[in-house]
């Protein structure tokens, strides 16, 4: 099962990255948090028509339904918004060293609280792989307002992402995939809801919706990010350690390079070539470790 958790976390980490890509006119026109929300709007609408073809959701003890709620308040609402305003306030470069940080603050939380260790081989996979989407996406952006509060959120967003991991990790075992991440979704987007009406910004989140080019975009994305990006992590974790899982993850700028060069022609840079390179050379490490033995 090892082999088709780093494969879910892979083509996790594809999704997100045409996520990335087409949400780029769409954060333009509607605020992240109003995104956090439509997307978990149209994601559990896509969720309950899977639930009906396999047949319902499955019955979870209270701890699990607890776990899964608040995971998905902690992780999509909450971590989604900060780590969406904090791009705002950083460069692409701070934004890396931030997004690193989050695989090794899960690397550690996951060994403190589940036990999880990993081989050296793997160990030395995972560094090989950071490495090279840090050479693949070091940026030279040097505008960076509002840094104080930028490095703030980007922080929190991290440790939000990794605790929402740790307690799926808990949840998870025993739950199918789809059940948990219908729960996570639900309860994430009642969450922003709930923002959104007391802030009273509900309606410029779905009024730009009414361009009809946009909202198709829109709905292509959530289809992509739904069924690949989320079911797809949720069975990573439920596969292979948070740990690994988490690393993984991180070859989303490396999908990024390859279907910016494939949708718009984007060209591609010599250091991009050989961070993606070193990227390649740490996933056959990991693939390649006594895990899958």
């Amino acid at each position: 099962m090892a082999l088709w958790g780093i494969l879910s976390a892979l083509l996790s980490a594809c999704s997100w990255a045409f996520g990335t890509i087409t949400f780029e006119r769409i954060g333009k026109v509607i605020p992240f948090v109003g995104i956090t929300f439509l997307k978990g709007v149209f994601s559990i609408v896509l969720m309950v028509v899977l639930i009906l073809l396999s047949g319902g959701l499955y019955p979870i003890s209270w701890w699990e339904f607890i776990f899964l709620s608040i995971s998905g308040i902690i992780g999509i609402a909450v971590g989604d918004s900060l780590f969406f305003k904090s791009l705002q306030d950083l460069g692409a470069k701070i934004q890396v060293i931030f997004f690193l940080l989050g695989q090794v603050l899960t690397m550690i939380l996951s060994l403190l609280f589940l036990g999880e260790l990993l081989t050296l081989e793997q160990y030395f996979g995972s560094s090989v792989l950071l490495f090279g989407v840090v050479v693949t996406t070091w940026g030279t952006q040097t505008n960076h307002p509002n840094k104080t509060r930028g490095i703030i959120l980007g922080l929190l967003s991290m440790l939000c992402f990794s605790i929402s991991a740790i307690m799926v990790k808990v949840a998870i075992s025993d739950v199918p995939v789809i059940t948990a991440t219908f729960y996570r979704m639900a309860f994430g987007t009642i969450f922003t809801l709930g923002y959104g009406l007391a802030s009273k910004n509900f309606k410029k989140w779905i009024g730009p919706l009414q361009d009809k080019k946009l909202c198709a975009t829109f709905i292509l994305n959530v289809i992509v990010i739904t069924y690949g990006g989320f079911l797809l992590s949720m069975a990573a974790i439920k596969f292979i350690s948070v740990s690994l899982a988490s690393v993984l993850s991180a070859t989303e700028p490396i999908f990024v390079l390859v279907l910016s060069f494939l949708m718009t022609k984007e060209s591609v840079t010599k250091r991009e070539l050989i961070g993606a390179a070193i990227t390649l050379l740490g996933l056959f490490i990991i693939i390649n470790s006594e895990y899958l033995g």
